[in-house]
């Protein structure tokens, strides 16, 4: 895999930015969506190289989006690619169209613009909104804010359809089942929500499945690795508090819908020892991704995934299905395997869910924190933001991660059979040397180095 930065004025002065997204669209030259601190949403095309060399991507600026008046948090296309939504900290949640005609905005000096986008709808919750998610049929978008809850906007009715107030704290992310049947959020309060939907009938319906904060409701978690000694019901929270600088967690669904994977986790090492140590130190905590598996949301994660030197921020699903690998077993019970990326303050981890174990990293890119990323859907790259206002794309070898799985997957929309989806042994992976990613003693933290590939770390 290759990396570069793209060093071009995205948003004014440098501002940082917030959140991107690539428009769903089968072509090696699509749209990308950029929200800045500077109020704007700006529209680009990136162009990716046929090869795996990342210094070929070229951009072009199509246009600026002008409505919000505070920083722009969350920006994602329809799964349709044709509607764009935009959240901000003015409140705002804007509904986006593609204009057939070019406007010059008045009194903006610009490069020509080469398209515009006009609002279609505005929805206002009077509070800063820090994530938003579409519904997989694009007639449905839920937000995340600042009062403790999360609204969800009926798209096809221009209307709001209900509020979710069951966090004690800040929502600072949000994501929804492509099933269309389960919504998941995650709230500063140290928890996270599932929520089943049912859209079946003229108003929808959503009920709440399951909450997770604490280790002492799963006390089969902190014993998993010895399965011999008495189990302790301990508490331990199973995510950062507000006092972790970080604006968003932005969790994610896998393409199939069979799992959800939750950033900002912290594990203690007392729970994997068995042993009293200081947990206030900071080698006494894991940082770590917590999964959960489709059957399961009323029960604890089936397994989470540590060795992050930093905690993570944010998570993406390659969209792609691809073939298992031929050598080993696989870590999930699943007839083919899933790509995803794990954004830490400070870096990219590429995982696939048949081992569980990093393909790569990408590292010191950037010097402030990443605050979003988004697969292109040929699966061949990703584009990663920051607050210091740069972004950088990764680019993959063809076929890296195998041929694309292309038979039908025969899914229950609503739930899995256990059977049919499960961790093979040991549900909690242990912490090896692979897995240890931390930066090596002595290592400058200012210099720029390329992504260092997990079999040749030392």
């Amino acid at each position: 895999m290759d990396s570069t930065i793209i060093s071009i004025h995205w948003h004014d002065k440098c501002q940082p930015v917030y959140s991107l997204h690539f428009q769903p669209r089968p072509a090696r030259s699509r749209r990308l969506a950029t929200a800045g601190g500077d109020n704007n949403v700006r529209v680009w095309r990136v162009k990716c190289p046929s090869s795996n060399d990342a210094l070929q991507v070229t951009v072009e600026y199509l246009s600026t989006l002008r409505k919000h008046t505070q920083a722009v948090n969350a920006v994602r296309f329809d799964p349709s690619g044709c509607l764009l939504a935009t959240a901000s900290d003015d409140g705002l949640l804007l509904v986006w169209s593609l204009s057939p005609t070019v406007v010059v905005d008045f009194g903006h000096q610009d490069d020509e613009p080469v398209e515009s986008w006009v609002v279609l709808q505005v929805h206002c919750t009077n509070l800063e909104i820090y994530d938003l998610a579409w519904s997989p049929d694009s007639q449905y978008i839920i937000v995340s804010c600042m009062d403790n809850s999360s609204r969800i906007y009926n798209v096809a009715a221009d209307l709001k359809e209900c509020d979710l107030s069951t966090h004690s704290h800040y929502v600072q992310g949000v994501a929804w089942d492509p099933k269309n049947a389960f919504i998941a959020s995650m709230s500063a309060d140290r928890s996270l929500h599932v929520y089943s939907v049912d859209a079946s009938s003229s108003a929808l319906k959503v009920s709440n499945v399951m909450k997770a904060d604490k280790t002492d409701q799963y006390p089969q978690l902190v014993s998993a690795l010895d399965p011999q000694k008495p189990l302790e019901k301990r508490s331990a929270h199973l995510y950062y508090s507000e006092t972790l600088q970080s604006f968003f967690r932005r969790l994610a669904f896998s393409p199939d819908g069979s799992l959800l994977l939750t950033p900002l986790g912290v594990f203690k090492r007392t729970d994997l020892a068995g042993t009293e140590t200081d947990v206030s130190s900071e080698s006494a905590t894991l940082n770590t991704v917590y999964a959960y598996i489709r059957s399961g949301f009323d029960r604890p994660p089936i397994c989470h995934i540590p060795g992050l030197s930093k905690p993570a921020v944010a998570i993406s699903f390659n969209r792609n299905l691809y073939h298992l690998s031929s050598s080993g077993s696989s870590a999930i019970a699943l007839p083919y395997k899933m790509v995803f990326a794990v954004a830490t303050q400070n870096s990219v981890l590429i995982y696939d869910t048949q081992q569980l174990q990093p393909l790569g990293v990408a590292s010191n890119l950037n010097y402030l924190t990443i605050t979003d990323i988004t697969w292109e859907d040929d699966g061949q790259s990703l584009m990663v933001s920051s607050v210091e206002g740069f972004c950088f794309m990764i680019v993959f070898e063809k076929e890296v991660f195998g041929p694309v799985y292309t038979e039908e997957v025969k899914a229950s929309k609503n739930s899995e059979k256990p059977s049919q989806m499960h961790v093979n042994q040991p549900a909690v992976l242990p912490v090896t040397k692979e897995t240890n990613l931390s930066e090596p003693k002595g290592a400058s933290k200012k210099k720029r180095i390329v992504p260092t590939l997990v079999q040749d770390y030392k």
